[in-house]
């Protein structure tokens, strides 16, 4: 049960990224390898933009989102926080879905210029050199303690993108660091 609620969540979390990168009707399906190769970051552009301070927002605010999701995904595997974790990070997506899409936006025209309409969430996770892995991020905290405190961190200020990318929350509320962590594409709950 706990790898099916696990592949639901990562299913949901890339579903925006598999439905937009769907051939047309009677086009074969790209290999991993294919999409990785298939968008270059322009060059200059890789890593982080610490010139370009709405840029550099933005990729904070990316590695955030992607922080989350991976954790979210590692938490379904915990039968005492998977629901919870579920109902909380969709309540979030829910709240921040237009704040993700224009930071995705913007961070795809940074990175891929022309080619932006192209790029997905790894294409940009890849671009930033993210982790996929939550487990190095996490530290000495245990994955039983992040997923304990997920469901009430997720609603405070430090997590409202859409307020962040306004600039409209206080600075002492606004993260200083931001630990590479995963992506936030949509959230489904899986059906009963």
């Amino acid at each position: 049960m706990r790898r099916l609620l696990a592949g639901a969540l990562c299913a949901a979390l890339l579903g925006i990224a598999q439905a937009a990168d769907a051939p047309p009707a009677g086009v074969a399906a790209a290999t991993p390898a294919e999409t990785q190769a298939r968008l270059t970051v322009i060059a200059g552009r890789s890593g982080y933009a610490h010139d370009r301070p709405e840029i550099l927002l933005r990729q904070r605010l990316f590695g955030l989102a992607h922080g989350l999701s991976l954790l979210a995904a590692a938490c379904l595997d915990l039968p005492a926080h998977s629901e919870p974790i579920q109902n909380a990070y969709a309540a979030w997506h829910g709240k921040q879905a237009k704040a993700i899409e224009t930071i995705v936006h913007d961070l795809a025209d940074y990175y891929f210029g022309p080619r932006a309409t192209e790029a997905r969430w790894p294409d940009l996770s890849r671009a930033l050199n993210l982790i996929d892995d939550i487990q190095p991020a996490l530290s000495e905290v245990t994955l039983h303690a992040a997923c304990a405190s997920l469901p009430e961190a997720i609603a405070r200020p430090r997590y409202a993108l859409d307020k962040l990318l306004a600039g409209t929350v206080e600075p002492e509320t606004r993260p200083d660091v931001v630990v590479a962590v995963p992506p936030a594409p949509t959230f489904q709950t899986p059906a009963q």
